[in-house]
């Protein structure tokens, strides 16, 4: 029988139905920014131009939601304009605040109001469709700045358009100083411009370094022999790299098969790598590397002996959330837990054995008062699972 794989993004839909209605902001990375775009602009919103777009109700129909302005250009850095002034569409989440507030139906949004010596009519554009930091993507869109345009359509601008162009993401708008550093993605061959823009940036945190990282990782993806791109992509793995929130070199290594299981194995239980655990645990399970099923039930055992110790009542995620108890509890019990990986793997590879811990760990939360919460769930649909296997191997 194949094995029924309970997929981590499933199990977190299924363990936190209100997650699926927060906005998580995707990240995409400059060179993405560049290519992607039909048009990119050096220009500036014209003042008093700007008008909010309700959000679709069965009398207005409207089909996005958002902000219109004008964009007056100075200068197009790529794609073809030959108009000085061009109507542009703000999507929902980048929102243009006068003097630090936005007007929306009839409801003023306090954005940079609070900010120390913010310019009264002064247009700043803030992401409020992520995790808002409080601070514009620019300090004033009545200046010039970088525009990165497309033509978008949908509610949220998500799906392609042909009308007006426009912003979707924060990176789409970013401060005039950074155009000689993007119009490096313009060259034919950007990597040494980039690499010499990184060398020359070394005294803060450098744009382009993922770019570069990225050049090299394809280059490794291209390495025959299984160890030997296992050995050149592991140091990526360990720092953590991403390239537009994907990565690739954890995906280059799970491409290894049974060569990275094995090797992971040594750096599993040292604790200078503990942050690249779950990484571990996803490779393991992608790759099928049943071997590392009694680490695997190991690690379930020391967390369910801390839990054995716990007497939790409801409300205890939040009671004395700065205690050193409630951030360990939260660690083990989070949504991007060691615990929650591990079942996911265990369901991939429905292993028997695991059935008696199970049993034992559902027990356990199951009388934690109903705060078993997300290890309860998952506990229960593995154990269905793993029911539902052994039936069939008796038919």
């Amino acid at each position: 029988m194949r094995a029924k794989i309970l997929p981590i993004s499933f199990l977190f839909c299924l363990l936190w139905p209100d997650a699926a209605l927060a906005w998580l902001r995707p990240h995409f990375e400059d060179a993405t920014v560049v290519e992607r775009s039909e048009l990119i602009v050096v220009a500036h919103i014209k003042e008093g131009s700007i008008e909010h777009i309700p959000r679709e109700t069965p009398v207005t129909a409207t089909t996005i939601w958002g902000y219109r302005a004008v964009l007056v250009i100075t200068e197009v850095l790529k794609g073809n304009c030959d108009k000085k002034k061009i109507p542009i569409i703000l999507h929902h989440g980048l929102t243009p605040a006068v003097g630090g507030y936005a007007k929306e139906d009839g409801h003023v949004l306090t954005l940079g109001a609070f900010m120390e010596d913010y310019p009264a009519d002064a247009v700043g554009i803030f992401d409020t469709g992520g995790a808002w930091g409080g601070s514009p993507l620019v300090k004033d869109a009545r200046e010039d700045n970088l525009w990165f345009l497309r033509r978008r359509s949908g509610l949220y601008g998500r799906e392609p358009g042909t009308g007006d162009y426009g912003i979707v993401d924060p990176q789409d708008l970013q401060p005039l100083e950074l155009k000689e550093y993007f119009l490096m993605y313009l060259t034919d061959n950007p990597e040494p411009l980039v690499k010499n823009y990184v060398r020359e940036q070394t005294y803060k945190v450098s744009r382009g370094q993922r770019y570069l990282d990225h050049l090299e990782i394809q280059r490794i993806l291209a390495i025959s022999d299984p160890e030997e791109r296992f050995e050149k992509l592991l140091p990526f793995l360990l720092n953590r790299t991403r390239w537009n929130m994907t990565s690739e070199a954890r995906d280059g290594i799970i491409s290894c098969g049974n060569v990275a299981g094995e090797k992971l194995m040594d750096l599993f239980d040292n604790p200078d790598y503990k942050r690249i655990r779950i990484d571990i645990i996803e490779i393991w399970r992608k790759v099928g590397y049943k071997e590392a099923i009694p680490t695997l039930l190991e690690l379930l055992k020391r967390h369910d002996r801390f839990w054995a110790e716990q007497n939790l009542k409801k409300g205890w995620w939040n009671e004395n959330p700065n205690s050193e108890l409630t951030l360990q509890r939260r660690e083990i019990c989070s949504e991007d837990s060691e615990t929650l990986y591990v079942l996911n793997a265990l369901g991939a590879f429905q292993d028997p054995k695991a059935r008696e811990l199970l049993d034992t760990i559902y027990a356990r939360w199951k009388s934690f008062d109903g705060e078993g919460g997300s290890i309860l769930q998952a506990c229960e649909y593995l154990l269905r699972e793993l029911a539902k296997e052994k039936d069939s191997q008796k038919n």
